[in-house]
């Protein structure tokens, strides 16, 4: 059966709209409300509700009956990396608890758990330029963080790679599994989502150069204004 897109249709403007900012293909300001509702074949109180969306996302400012600009920093890409150094990317870390947790079971099952064995989490939130951009679990096997800063509640100076390569165990690999899902609650609060935003949630799987699985982290950010750059070199064909 074709499937056909039985959104209310403010919410099909508002995804149109979204699609050509993330885009480029509309740059500094949304057309007026009037052409708006030419191009979409609405009415004035759809296209606002459809504005209010994108405005609550953070996509465009301004007032009502005054031009709306779309914002400069649309989203905010990422690259892909075990750890991102406050001093060169300008994100804190809060640190919202530190102790033996039991991990979801997919993360559980990376690191080899037992069903009631748990491991070291730390949890965190990372925020940049004051804005929430992420909230991580990162697991640790018991008997590698046991002993280690890995279990202290404070910053650790270059982060978890620093900690691991300094007990024998430097990070080589990490393999990304990525979903997209709608956030629980607690999700929805620390990364103050407007209502309706999905997020990504990144399993990430870091181990050793002989396959020691070290680290599994659960990264959860908010899909509207977050993504991600993956970079790979191709080997050579033949």
């Amino acid at each position: 059966m074709r499937r056909l897109d039985d959104r209310p249709r403010h919410l099909q403007i508002a995804a149109d709209l979204r699609a050509k900012i993330l885009s480029g293909d509309l740059t500094e300001k949304l057309p007026p409300f009037k052409r708006l509702q030419e191009i979409y074949d609405t009415s004035n109180n759809t296209t606002q509700r459809a504005v209010a969306l994108l405005k609550a996302e953070g996509f465009v400012e301004g007032q009502q009956g005054k031009a709306l600009l779309i914002r400069a920093r649309r989203v905010e890409i990422i690259d892909a990396t075990p750890y991102f150094e406050p001093a060169v990317t300008h994100v804190r870390y809060v640190m919202l608890h530190v102790g033996p947790d039991h991990p979801p079971a997919d993360a559980a099952r990376k690191l080899g758990l037992a069903t009631e064995e748990t491991a070291i989490l730390r949890k965190r939130l990372t925020i940049r330029d004051a804005i929430p951009i992420e909230l991580s679990w990162s697991y640790y096997p018991t008997p590698i963080a046991t002993g280690s800063p890995l279990e202290q509640p404070r910053r650790i100076p270059g982060g978890a790679p620093t900690a691991l390569a300094d007990l024998g165990l430097p990070q080589h690999e990490f393999v990304d599994e990525i979903q997209v899902r709608q956030p629980t609650s607690e999700e929805l609060e620390a990364l103050e989502l407007p209502a309706g935003i999905p997020v990504m949630r990144t399993l990430r799987t870091i181990s050793t150069e002989d396959g020691t699985v070290v680290e599994v982290v659960v990264m959860v950010k908010g899909g509207h204004l977050y993504g991600m750059r993956y970079r790979r070199t191709l080997p050579p064909i033949g």
